[in-house]
């Protein structure tokens, strides 16, 4: 294929495939389904270029270049290289899996071969899987570093650096911890009167919008429309990598306009905490639950009470899943909290109907007594 220049180094290319028993590379120039292989020179020197290129193209013809899959790799050489890929690395949760492979997948999985980690591996990490303070992690806790090595292996796969991947054929249990902590109107009422000013605003679009915490403390002004009624979120903006649109309660405009007045020129950001972007509130929210006195509440629990909301409004599935960004009926029911007053209210509307378009049963079962 011959030599490429590029600002860092020369590379040499071939057009190569893998040899019979997987072990070396062929070359293969011309050959239909053939692969380009690249090998960085490591200098902008042509003539040193040239001499490598001369030797990678006799140790492939005496079969001494291996394949990748015979390379012995350590799983905490993979890691490196998983963590330094633009795909993973433009991952919402890249910095929650920089910790997970740095504090506890490569001190277990480190000095391992990659092809060598077998399932029996993947159970044993999660059965030796502690906190910090010597206490066993929840399942959920467990199965995030399982999600993470999982997709890290799954990706050799993909580049051939394993046959099938280990953490794969290991089952996930149910953390079984759905949470249906759902505010009373007069929780809601304490709650945002208890809040500090600059929380009300993020507290409001949480409760009547649904939407994520993430969603809300990056919004910038150039995602309202204050005339139309809508927040517009990105595909950057959202867990979901899906871009949607947010109608606005009657509330939440009177909110906006109110922040609107006093934007400030220094940022694009639209909720701030003397005059910088808000980021971190978990301590004047746990003011406000305090002096609210409301327990047993956590800020994602806001999702679970719009969910709930938009249900007892009338809001069709289809709409209300959109507003809040549910991408299955599975996690919009887990969010849609039915209480013992919701079903009551359900009866009640039924027999109103049924007075309305059947005959009278009961009556008629009292004539013919």
């Amino acid at each position: 294929m011959g030599l490429t220049k590029r600002p860092d180094s020369y590379y040499v290319e071939f057009r190569v495939i893998d040899s019979a028993d997987g072990k070396s590379l062929v070359l293969a120039s011309g050959v239909q389904g053939a692969r380009k292989k690249r090998w960085k020179v490591g200098c902008l020197n042509k003539t040193v270029a040239r001499e490598m290129e001369a030797a990678i193209k006799t140790r492939i013809l005496l079969g001494q270049e291996q394949t990748e899959q015979a390379k012995p790799v350590l799983f905490k050489e993979w890691a490196k290289t998983y963590l330094d890929m633009e795909s993973v690395k433009t991952l919402r949760s890249y910095q929650d899996r920089v910790e997970i492979m740095g504090k506890q997948l490569i001190p277990f999985f480190g000095g391992k071969i990659l092809g060598e980690i077998k399932p029996a591996d993947v159970e044993t990490y999660r059965g030796q899987r502690k906190k910090r303070n010597g206490s066993m992690a929840s399942t959920q806790t467990i199965n995030n570093d399982h999600i993470v090595l999982k997709h890290a292996l799954n990706v050799a796969v993909r580049r051939d650096l394993l046959v099938s991947n280990p953490a794969a054929r290991v089952p996930m249990p149910d953390p079984q911890n759905a949470r249906d902590r759902v505010l009373s109107e007069e929780e809601w009422g304490k709650l945002y009167q208890a809040a500090k000013p600059h929380l009300q605003p993020v507290l409001l679009l949480a409760y009547q919008l649904g939407q994520r915490l993430s969603e809300i403390v990056n919004l910038t002004w150039d995602r309202v429309d204050l005339k139309r009624g809508f927040v517009t979120l990105r595909s950057q903006d959202t867990k979901t990598k899906k871009p949607r649109q947010v109608p606005i309660t009657p509330d939440v405009r009177g909110t906006l306009q109110q922040l609107a007045k006093l934007r400030s020129l220094a940022t694009r950001h639209v909720f701030l905490y003397q005059g910088e972007p808000l980021k971190d509130f978990r301590t004047a929210f746990r003011t406000a639950l305090k002096d609210a006195g409301v327990i047993g509440f956590k800020f994602h629990d806001l999702r679970h009470c719009a969910a709930t909301n938009l249900r007892r409004a009338g809001v069709d599935t289809t709409t209300a899943m959109q507003i809040v960004g549910h991408t299955s009926p599975q996690m919009w029911k887990r969010y849609n909290h039915i209480r013992e007053e919701d079903l009551s209210q359900a009866a009640t509307k039924l027999g109103k109907y049924l007075q309305q378009t059947t005959p009278r049963t009961l009556d008629g079962q009292a004539e013919s007594r």
